[in-house]
């Protein structure tokens, strides 16, 4: 099942993100700060891990999108442009993402925004 975990956005927001999702099938989660520590997967009941890691809050706007692939996925992403939802950290479900915690994923989402304002690549290749 398809799966939008969404982050600090406004009652406004929220509603016709989920207005969209409802529409698209795609379930969303609105997810609490007491739950940032938590791993992604956890959250999407794809593990039975529930311990908390250390986190903090955050207050920016983020998705965390998954499920969606292909076809769907950029759907999905042309009827949030096209409704005007704009919402600038975006992150798509991968294997190795899944572990990451809400917070985590924030981090990471951060830094690669910053990497690609001065630039600058973010992943090294090994």
């Amino acid at each position: 099942m398809s799966e939008i975990l969404i982050y600090n956005l406004d009652s406004q927001k929220d509603a016709k993100l989920k207005m969209l999702c409802r529409k698209m099938n795609i379930g969303t989660r609105s997810i609490d700060k007491s739950k940032y520590g938590c791993t992604l997967g956890y959250l999407l009941g794809l593990s039975q891990d529930g311990s908390m890691r250390e986190s903090k809050d955050f207050d920016e706007e983020m998705l965390y999108i998954a499920g969606l692939q292909g076809g769907m996925l950029h759907l999905f992403l042309d009827q949030l442009r096209r409704n005007k939802l704009t919402i600038p950290l975006k992150a798509v479900q991968t294997e190795t993402n899944i572990g990451f915690t809400s917070y985590e994923l924030y981090r990471e989402l951060c830094a690669e925004r910053e990497a690609f304002r001065k630039g600058a690549p973010y992943h090294q290749s090994e």
